[in-house]
């Protein structure tokens, strides 16, 4: 569980800043002919992120399904 929550906390940290990144990196293309190159780069970076985000977070759906909860009783043996 404690893995699964700081893995939500670096997703939501993540995702705005690639958003923000995204957002900014037109603005700087436009300025200069060269940088349109490295624009692409980073959009092609941008989106191989968002991909793997997705894989990620879709293995962690199959692997939440397939366990089911078992509580822990330590003393089961003693009843």
């Amino acid at each position: 569980m404690r893995v699964l929550a700081i893995a939500a906390i670096v997703a939501s940290l993540a995702v705005p800043a690639f958003i923000i990144a995204s957002l900014t990196m037109p603005a700087f293309a436009a300025e200069d002919p060269t940088k349109a190159e490295q624009y692409k780069a980073a959009e092609e970076k941008r989106k191989e992120a968002d991909e793997i985000e997705k894989a990620y977070k879709d293995a962690i759906k199959r692997t939440d399904r397939g366990q089911p909860a078992k509580k822990a009783d330590p003393w089961g043996n003693m009843r």
